[in-house]
């Protein structure tokens, strides 16, 4: 899932008022006013991505004015950005305690979501939705947490909040798509990721999942078209073409399934999935010796792959090869694949 980082700062309105002290000499300004001198410095240089000189005139701002909670957010945005997220959370717990606001609980959350501290990130996510129930991404973000924790419900109840706040968010839109995926409920899913791609067309993500939504939905030609439109945009993802194999191997189109296996592991040589996949292409295109070559490279790469023993002993029964595809069969069946014992009694593999 794509995240935005949306940061906000609350310039002061001060620096028409600063135009006549400006030919003062800085030490003579009262402290009050050489701290928003320099946070308003500190404010501009951070919008340049000179964060470290913002830092340093945020650093000199709270010298001079101990109790200034927006240099404080600001010091802790700025922190952020470089990575110091352990400061920019005792920043954040300065701002709050001194102001309380929904986008310093939100940057606080980020900031601990950096350090994987998800429950506390959850909490202050909660607490920015208490503060300022128009934000948007806090709905989001904390939808996303909880889509991760695998509470689907509570993560749509969220995306729903935060299309709510802001109906032009074509990450909600999209989450929420993959969200209702989870629960089983492919048309809802379908529409939102079409929603998405309304909102945000190179949301390549959306088509992707869209592709595979309407696969599970039994739309294969739907799929073929969404993957189609994927891979002319984008041609280096293996397992775009993997997907895309496999709804054309449902289809019944097993030349096309194999062609786009072999992209895929001309992508991704340690594929075994894909590997595999164009081993039961090659059965049923009864080219056996390749399938059984691709079912034992899936094999090399995962030697606890059942189904590709299972696929290597089908290829081995026709290749007269009866023995070994006895053995292949029992340890798919050794590996929880149950079918085997029926493949190997079936043959009458001695010991079944």
């Amino acid at each position: 899932m794509q995240k935005i980082v949306a940061f906000t700062f609350a310039l002061l309105c001060a620096g028409a008022a600063h135009a006549q002290v400006d030919t003062v000499r800085a030490t003579t300004l009262p402290p009050d006013q050489l701290a928003e001198k320099l946070y308003n410095s500190g404010v501009a240089k951070y919008n340049q991505k000179s964060y470290r000189a913002a830092l340093l005139d945020f650093d000199k701002a709270l010298a001079a004015k101990p109790e200034f909670a927006k240099a404080y957010y600001n010091r802790a945005t700025t922190r952020y950005e470089l990575q110091e997220y352990q400061p920019a959370i005792q920043d954040y717990d300065h701002a709050i305690q001194l102001e309380p606001t929904g986008t310093s609980y939100f940057g606080r959350a980020q900031a601990r979501e950096a350090l994987k501290l998800r429950d506390e990130a959850e909490q202050d996510y909660t607490k920015a939705t208490e503060l300022q129930a128009s934000y948007a991404p806090a709905w989001y973000y904390r939808g996303a947490l909880r889509f991760e924790k695998a509470d689907y419900s509570a993560a749509r109840a969220d995306f729903d909040q935060a299309i709510k706040a802001d109906p032009t968010y074509a990450y909600a839109y999209h989450d929420r798509g993959s969200t209702q995926r989870q629960l089983g409920n492919y048309p809802a899913a379908i529409q939102d990721y079409t929603k998405a791609l309304a909102l945000q067309p190179n949301l390549l993500p959306a088509l992707l999942n869209r592709a595979a939504t309407r696969r599970r939905a039994g739309d294969l030609k739907g799929a073929l078209v969404d993957y189609n439109e994927y891979l002319t945009k984008k041609t280096d993802n293996a397992v775009a073409y993997s997907n895309r194999g496999t709804t054309r191997y449902e289809a019944g189109d097993y030349q096309g399934a194999a062609e786009d296996f072999s992209k895929a592991v001309a992508l991704q040589a340690d594929y075994a999935f894909a590997w595999n996949n164009r081993a039961a292409a090659y059965l049923k295109l009864e080219q056996y010796k390749k399938a059984a070559d691709d079912a034992s490279k899936a094999l090399s790469l995962n030697s606890a792959y059942a189904e590709a023993y299972l696929n290597r002993g089908h290829a081995r029964e026709m290749l007269r090869d009866a023995g070994g595809a006895c053995q292949d069969w029992r340890k798919a069946a050794e590996l929880g694949l149950e079918i085997g014992k029926t493949y190997a009694a079936n043959s009458g593999c001695n010991g079944n």
